[in-house]
């Protein structure tokens, strides 16, 4: 053999070549391979293997996989090769925006062998984008339920729950996409979305289901709700509406008190925490509350007052802590109040010599009886009653409060809303003027007399015969 021969031999050698037909170098290497631990002989054939699966991968993968960031992905993202033909095609036509065929082409594939997840996946997104997502519900139910969801399955299904009205399904897909792949702000930007439409939804369903009394699936709804937007108020405040309804009216200022700390300035939420502590008893929230109202909106200032007068009456007796809270009070307790109230009351004499037949043998006689002694409540004439137990009309305490103002007795002994001493009997309208003018009777106010109201007049009262001119 010649040494061209030789050459020829060593170029084209097959699997057979000698060693000795290998050039000096090539023996070398050869050897140095042998002579390599049995380990280390391991770990290059590994590195000999990896790249033949690697080369063979490429060759079975002409077109790459692109890791998009918005929906639809590319459905054979975190999957394994080899693809079918059709299966490629569809993902050609979903980059370039014919879901049609790509529709097409993955139904083929779905009934094809071989790698089926990636064209189920884009069969899933291409029915999607052509407005047909209730038809991939149950392909997506089938499919999260096979197996270690990938992300375009996940998007893909978010999508389909989303865009048939289930934005909180939709949103919980999202975030476990999320939390597969990171760093996907379009991702990010669409969960985002869904987490906002999601919060709405929950709210609505938790009022419908409040609306039927349902009240376990009211709570649980808003419940969600508030862990999805944790930093809502209008959440709290709307949990606190729900738990109002229900009559749970101390889980109810549980929820208002929880939104107020979040928006310490939102109205509506101050005004419902407020008298809903006012009617628990709260009086030092009701208090804080409408104080800081009042403060902005002159239209809280008689709440505010209202909220410091039930604060007076919280550790008042019995009786007179009934009367103060009544929503509609009666002769009795109004005398019962004047008593308690006005030291100037229980230390006059009398002066009319009136005595009232049904103001004898009660528990509240003495107060009742120096009503009628001063001339504050007036007695029939024909039939020598007081009626105690009867609602106090507002004309009753217009004159009764007109009358209380001599017996207070101002420094000046003249009062400005006053055109001159008051004698003699007064007509229902007259007395009304008079009490409106002096401010102890608001002009809205309607013809029933609560407690609350009868308080706030003899406060008035003390204070425009003390002088102080009316506001």
């Amino acid at each position: 053999m010649n040494p061209s021969q030789a050459e020829g031999r060593r170029a084209g050698a097959g699997p057979h070549t000698s060693l000795f037909s290998l050039s000096r170098r090539e023996r070398a290497g050869v050897r140095g391979l042998f002579s390599l631990s049995r380990r280390e002989r391991a770990g290059v054939w590994g590195l000999f293997a990896a790249v033949v699966l690697l080369a063979a991968h490429c060759a079975t993968s002409p077109h790459p996989i692109s890791r998009r960031d918005e929906f639809p992905l590319d459905p054979r993202e975190e999957l394994m090769g080899p693809f079918a033909d059709e299966t490629i095609r569809g993902c050609e036509a979903l980059a370039e925006g014919n879901a049609a065929a790509a529709e097409a082409a993955f139904a083929a594939a779905r009934s094809g062998t071989g790698q089926r997840l990636a064209a189920e996946i884009g069969w899933i997104e291409a029915v999607v984008l052509q407005g047909r997502a209730q038809e991939a519900l149950s392909a997506c139910r089938m499919q999260l339920g096979s197996g270690d969801a990938t992300v375009p399955l996940l998007v893909a299904c978010g999508e389909a729950n989303s865009r048939t009205a289930d934005a909180v399904e939709g949103h919980a897909l999202y975030r476990r996409a999320l939390a597969r792949g990171a760093n996907r702000p379009g991702l990010d930007a669409r969960t985002e979305e869904l987490r906002l439409a999601a919060r709405d939804q929950l709210l609505e369903r938790a009022r419908a289901r409040g609306a039927k009394k349902e009240w376990t699936k009211s709570r649980a709804a808003i419940a969600q709700a508030i862990a999805l937007a944790p930093e809502s108020s209008s959440l709290r405040a709307a949990a606190g509406d729900i738990e109002a309804e229900a009559g749970e009216k101390a889980a109810a200022l549980r929820r208002y008190r929880e939104a107020m700390e979040i928006e310490p300035r939102n109205t509506a939420v101050l005004e419902k925490a407020g008298s809903l502590a006012l009617e628990l008893g709260d009086q030092a929230l009701a208090i804080s509350v409408f104080d800081r109202l009042a403060r902005n909106d002159p239209r809280f200032a008689a709440r505010a007052t209202d909220a410091r007068l039930a604060f007076r009456v919280a550790n008042w007796p019995p009786a007179e802590r009934e009367a103060a809270r009544a929503s509609r009070l009666t002769r009795a307790q109004a005398a019962q109040l004047l008593w308690w109230m006005v030291p100037e009351v229980r230390e006059a004499k009398g002066r009319t010599g009136v005595v009232a037949s049904d103001a004898v043998s009660r528990r509240d006689s003495r107060s009742l009886t120096r009503a009628v002694a001063l001339g504050l409540l007036e007695v029939d004439q024909e039939t020598h009653r007081v009626n105690p137990d009867t609602h106090l009309s507002l004309p009753a305490a217009a004159k009764l409060l007109v009358r209380l103002l001599a017996i207070l007795k101002p420094p000046s002994g003249e009062l400005p809303c006053l055109p001159g001493p008051v004698r003699g009997p007064l007509t229902n309208a007259e007395a009304v003027r008079l009490a409106q003018g002096c401010g102890l009777i608001p002009a809205h106010e309607g013809g029933n007399v609560g407690g609350p109201m009868f308080l706030r007049a003899l406060d008035r009262a003390r204070s425009v015969a003390g002088g102080e001119t009316r506001r």
